[in-house]
Parts: C-alpha cells; structure tokens; sequence
C-alpha cells in the first residue's frame, strides 16, 4: 500500500472541519513506521538463541542432579531395608528388595534401577544404575553394608562429590 501523503491527510482533514494539530504532530511518524524490521526480528532472534543456548544446559544439569538425588534416597532407603532384614532373620542372604525400592523415582519413569548383589550372611552391595544415557556422569552409584559408597562413569566428569554430595 502506497504512502499518503502528509499534506493530503491535512487537506482533507481541513475539509472535514476537523482539529489539524493532531495530524501535523503525529502523522508523519505513523506515515513512515509501519512494523519491524528484518534488523530488529534478527536482534530479537539472536538474544533468544544466546537465552537458549544458556537456559536449556543448565535446565538439563539441573534435572540429572534432581535424579541423582532421588537415586541416592532409594540406596539410603534400600539399606535402611537390608538392616532390618539383618535384624529380623540374622543374615542378608536370601533378601530381595520390594518393588518400591527397585527403581528411582518408585513411580513413573525409572531413570535408575536399584539391585542388589554379592549377597553374603554379613554383606550386601547395592547398585543404582542409570537407565540409558539418563546420567553420563554419574552412571553407576554402589553402597555396601558398612557404608562404603563408590561410583562409575561414561563421560569422566563423576566425582564422589558430584555423584554422592550434590
């Protein structure tokens, strides 16, 4: 659409009988600016790629620790389950852990499984796996019946501070 001119618009206007003021102050600037331009959108594009770029690895490291949380509850609560089997029969052998204590989280979506092994009348280990490539970091988590916490990883970035203190 073509512009009109700005003497048109008062032209007219005077015809009218209407106030000109308006016109001589305002219309030369609605005239000339009708939208965004291609600069602008690719401003506003490139802030929210940087945004993203910045959001999303964060979000991400924020849900593998969230999970690694949930894993290291379910191995505390796990042993808490091996000590009472102790209590009750005298030995860990022979024990098998519930359902609700198989995976992390216990309801939905395992992003790591819980096991239990090298079963002995006074030892146990127990093992939180991630599922897939849920945790690289952090692939493996282990705690024995005396307390003994190790760790494995894929990607060397685990540490027992990473995978056990965070």
């Amino acid at each position: 659409m073509p512009a009109i001119p700005a003497d048109a618009v008062i032209q007219a206007a005077t015809m009218k009988g209407l106030d000109t003021r308006v016109f001589r102050s305002t219309n030369r600037l609605a005239l000339c600016q009708a939208g965004f331009t291609l600069i602008e959108l690719v401003v506003v594009m490139v802030i929210a790629g940087i945004l993203a770029a910045i959001a999303i690895p964060n979000y991400t490291a924020y849900i593998q620790r969230s999970n690694r949380s949930d894993a290291r509850s379910q191995l505390l609560m796990a042993s808490q389950f091996m000590e009472r089997v102790r209590n009750e029969s005298g030995t860990y052998a022979g024990a098998t852990l519930p359902a609700t204590l198989q995976q992390s989280p216990p309801t939905g979506t395992a992003r790591y499984t819980v096991a239990v092994g090298n079963l002995g009348p006074g030892t146990y280990t127990l093992t939180a796996s991630a599922v897939g490539q849920a945790d690289p970091t952090c692939t493996t988590m282990s705690l024995t019946q005396t307390g003994v916490r190790n760790f494995t990883t894929t990607n060397g970035g685990g540490s027992m501070d990473v995978c056990w203190n965070r």
